[in-house]
């Protein structure tokens, strides 16, 4: 619901601009707008991740190293009793406090691992590059579908005053058959004829304010460009 009261409100808005007057960004400035898509921040982020990853691979020939040790602390005691028939029992008891660590390292090559290193270094490299080209690819045809569009309302906007002045003769020539049908002075064929030529200029009208209407809701959506003022 909130989506489709958003369409209205654009379309309400739409229907109150006098497109005579509207005044379309530059090529450059909508092309460059583009680039605010999510789909770029998309293959953006991926190309990230993809470089995060290189540093990863190219940073892999530590895992070839394993470093341990250990440390100790603590006391060692010695308790002992003594006893026989001329001396009572008694009991004895002797300790030291005492630390200990020790160290150790190692080295472990996996021969294939380290023999095909170089080559997932560079396939990284290679997604990485893929990736740009997908981006450069879509921007690419992002371009095109936003230079149709531009062409499409351009082109109606040109002829939009000559469809306006010519529904506007075919009104009034209308109304004044109508005046004269009422006095007497024209048949209900000449009325039905400027009636059917008034439609028929309304129609043109109306189709080619709707192409403007759609292709700059399409421009607005391909450039994350706002056109039409609010």
């Amino acid at each position: 619901m909130g989506i489709l009261s958003k369409a209205q409100s654009t379309m309400d808005q739409l229907d109150m601009v006098d497109f005579t007057k509207l005044t379309l960004p530059r090529l450059e400035t909508l092309y460059e707008n583009a680039r605010k898509s999510p789909g770029v921040e998309m293959y953006e982020a991926k190309m990230e991740s993809q470089e995060n990853q290189l540093i990863t691979e190219k940073r892999s020939w530590l895992k070839y190293f394993r470093v341990g040790g250990s440390w100790q602390y603590g006391n060692i005691a010695i308790n002992s009793a003594f006893t026989n028939e001329y001396t009572p029992l008694f009991y004895q008891s002797s300790g030291v406090t005492q630390s200990s660590y020790y160290g150790t390292v190692g080295l472990s090559i996996p021969m294939d691992d380290l023999f095909d290193r170089g080559n997932k270094i560079k396939r990284q490299k290679m997604e990485k590059r893929f990736t740009q080209l997908e981006l450069d690819k879509w921007f690419d045809e992002q371009r095109i579908r936003i230079v149709n569009s531009y062409t499409k309302v351009r082109t109606a906007l040109s002829t939009l005053r000559k469809k306006i002045e010519d529904y506007n003769i075919a009104l009034a020539n209308y109304k004044i058959t109508e005046n004269e049908f009422k006095s007497g002075n024209a048949n209900i064929s000449d009325l039905n004829t400027a009636k059917k030529l008034e439609t028929e200029a309304y129609e043109i009208l109306k189709t080619n304010e709707s192409i403007i209407t759609n292709e700059i809701l399409t421009l607005e959506i391909l450039s994350k460009t706002k056109i039409i003022s609010q």
